[in-house]
C-alpha cells in the first residue's frame, strides 16, 4: 500500500474517533475490522506485552473500581486531578497517579493534561455497578482457577475436564467442595455474580422471547394451568421479563431454585417461588413450558443428560422444554462465547457447546429438536425440544 493511501486511511480513522457512528451495526462492523487491522499491523513486542500483561487490566480495573475512580470520573462534568482524586479517596497521591497513568495507557480513562484525567466511553461502562461486580467476580472467583489451569491440564494429561469434583477450581480455591456448594458460603461473591449476570444480559436488545412465541404455545390456557416453569431460575430475572413482556398471558408462572436462593428472588406479581432440588426430580408435572437458561452449560454431558431425562419425566404431550443457551457455531465462534467456554472449563469442568455438540447431547438424552434459533450475535439461542415419541 502506498504511504499516501495509508495516510488517507489514518485520517479517516481519526475522523471516526472524533465522530463515531451511532448506528450499532456499523459500530460493530468497524470494531471487528479494527481488531483485524490491529492484528496484522501489531509489532511482535506489542503482541507479547499485550498477552503477558493482560492480567494487569483486570487487577487494576478492580483497584480502580474499589477507589471509585470510574464512578467519580463518569459523574464529573470536568476533568479531575490526581491530587483531587487522591484526597477524596484517601489514597497516596503517588499511587493514585501511577494507577491513573496505567488506566489512561489502556484507554480506560483519558489523560487531558499532566496529572489530569477525564472519562471516556470505557470509563462510563466500567462505572456501571453490574460491570464493576463482573470485574470483582472474575478477579476473586475465576482468576484463582485460571492460575491453576496449566498445572491441572498437564497433570490430567490434557484430558477434557468433566468432573466438577476434580478441576482447576479445587486447586485455585484450595477446597474439596464443588464450586456450587463452595459458593453458598460466599454471599458477597454470589451477590456480585447476580449483579454481573443481570448487567450482561439485562440490556440486550433481543431476548429469548423474541425468538420463541410463548404466547402462541400457551393459547387457550386458563389461570390454573402452569404455563411456565423456570428451572433453577436464580432470583427470577426471566420470570420478571416474561411478566413484563406478556402481562396478559393467562396461567401460572413458577420460579424454581434451591430453598436458600428463592427467598432472594425479585418480587414479581404473578410469579410463584418454589424451593426445590432439581436433582430430585421435577415436582411440577405437565407444565406447558419448562425453561432452562444457562443451566446445562454448568454440567458435563453425563450430568446434563441426567437433568434432561428428569425433566422429560414431568413432561406431557402438551409440554415443551425451552433451552436458552449459547450455541457456538461449528465454525467462526464469537470471542465472547469462547471466553465463556474456557471460564466454564476452568471453574466447573463444564462446557459451552457447539451446534453439533448440542445435537448430540439432546439426541442421546432422548429429545427431538423442534426449533433452534439464535437471537444474539454472540451465540445466545433458543432450542425448543420435546421427548422423542
Amino acid at each position: 500500500m502506498a504511504s499516501s493511501d495509508a495516510s488517507q486511511i489514518l485520517a479517516g480513522i481519526k475522523s471516526l474517533i472524533a465522530n463515531p457512528p451511532q448506528d450499532k451495526s456499523t459500530r460493530l462492523e468497524l470494531y471487528e475490522a479494527i481488531k483485524d487491522l490491529s492484528t496484522v499491523i501489531e509489532d511482535p513486542h506489542d503482541t507479547i506485552y499485550r498477552v503477558a500483561y493482560a492480567p494487569l487490566n483486570l487487577t487494576f480495573g478492580v483497584v480502580a473500581s474499589n477507589l471509585n475512580i470510574f464512578e467519580l470520573l463518569a459523574k464529573s462534568e470536568k476533568p479531575l486531578t490526581v491530587t483531587g482524586l487522591a484526597d477524596s479517596q484517601k489514597c497516596d497521591p503517588v499511587l493514585m497517579g501511577r494507577i491513573l497513568r496505567f488506566l489512561a495507557s489502556q484507554r480506560f480513562v483519558t489523560e487531558v493534561d499532566e496529572d489530569t484525567f477525564t472519562a471516556n466511553n470505557v470509563t462510563q461502562a466500567l462505572s456501571k455497578p453490574g460491570f464493576a461486580a463482573g470485574m470483582r467476580h472474575n478477579f476473586e472467583s475465576i482468576l484463582p482457577c485460571l492460575v491453576k489451569v496449566p498445572q491441572f491440564l498437564a497433570d490430567t494429561k490434557y484430558t477434557n475436564p468433566s468432573d466438577v469434583m476434580h478441576s482447576a477450581f479445587q486447586l485455585g480455591h484450595q477446597t474439596d467442595l464443588p464450586a456450587f456448594i463452595w459458593a453458598l458460603s460466599q454471599p458477597k461473591m454470589m451477590e456480585d455474580f447476580h449483579l454481573w449476570m443481570a448487567a450482561v444480559y439485562g440490556d440486550r436488545p433481543t431476548t429469548w422471547l423474541d425468538a420463541y412465541d410463548l404466547a402462541k404455545h400457551c393459547e387457550g390456557s386458563t389461570d390454573e394451568d402452569v404455563i411456565f416453569v423456570d428451572v433453577a431460575g436464580g432470583i427470577g430475572h426471566q420470570c420478571a421479563l416474561l411478566k413484563a413482556k406478556l402481562p396478559e398471558l393467562k396461567g401460572r408462572v413458577i420460579l424454581e431454585d434451591l430453598p436458600m436462593v428463592t427467598p432472594q428472588a425479585i418480587p414479581t406479581a404473578g410469579v410463584e417461588n418454589m424451593g426445590i432440588d432439581m436433582w430430585q426430580g421435577q415436582p411440577i408435572k405437565g407444565a406447558k413450558t419448562y425453561y432452562m437458561r444457562m443451566i446445562l452449560h454448568d454440567y458435563p454431558d453425563d450430568k446434563a443428560t441426567a437433568l434432561l431425562k428428569l425433566t422429560a419425566e414431568a413432561m406431557t404431550v402438551d409440554s415443551v422444554l425451552v433451552i436458552d443457551e449459547l450455541v457456538i457455531p461449528n465454525k467462526g465462534a464469537h470471542g465472547h462465547a469462547t471466553q465463556f467456554d474456557l471460564t466454564m472449563l476452568s471453574s466447573l469442568s463444564s462446557i459451552e457447546r457447539t451446534d453439533k455438540q448440542w445435537d448430540t447431547l439432546l439426541d442421546s438424552a432422548g429429545f427431538k429438536i423442534l426449533e433452534k434459533k439464535p437471537y444474539a450475535p454472540t451465540g445466545e439461542s433458543v432450542m425448543v425440544v420435546v421427548p422423542k415419541a
